[in-house]
This record gives structure tokens, sequence and C-alpha cells, in this order.
């Protein structure tokens, strides 16, 4: 798979957990919306790698950076993926 679909792979994904911390941040989360954005999100995932281990890697990477306060692009999720040996 050529960098730029797993960049846009990386960018859908990041779209969703942020999209799955709102709903989950709600008083009363629609857990049916939750389901449907983790399906999303492993979809996804799944097109990047079949390993389970370093589909988690990139989930948890993804979560951490997205929240970097210094640097509001992608390029501290696709520097640690790079880490992973990812190839972004």
């Amino acid at each position: 798979m050529e960098k730029k679909e797993i960049q846009k792979l990386i960018v859908e994904i990041q779209h969703y957990e942020m999209d799955l911390f709102e709903v989950l941040d709600d008083d009363y989360p629609d857990y049916r919306i939750v389901k449907n954005k983790e399906r999303a999100i492993y979809n996804r995932l799944d097109k990047i790698t079949n390993d389970r281990v370093l589909k988690e890697k990139i989930r948890l990477v993804i979560q951490h950076e997205m929240w970097d306060t210094e640097d509001h692009t992608f390029k501290p999720i696709f520097n640690k993926l790079r880490e992973l040996g990812v190839q972004v």
C-alpha cells in the first residue's frame, strides 16, 4: 500500500477517535454510535496491517499523540508510527 493511502487512513482513524471521544464524553453515551465508530476504526486498521498487536499499538499512538498541544499537525503521529515500523 502506498504511503499516501496509509496517511489518509491514519487521518480518518484520528477523526473517528476524536468523534468517539466526544460521544463517550457525553453524560449518556449512545453505545450504538460507539460500536459503529469502533468498527470503522478497525476496518481502516485492517487495511494497514493484519498484525493484531500492531493495530493496537497504532491505535494507542493515535489516541495519545492527537492531544499534542505543541504541534497541531499529524507530524507527531506519523513520527511515532515510523518508530513502530509503519511506512508512513
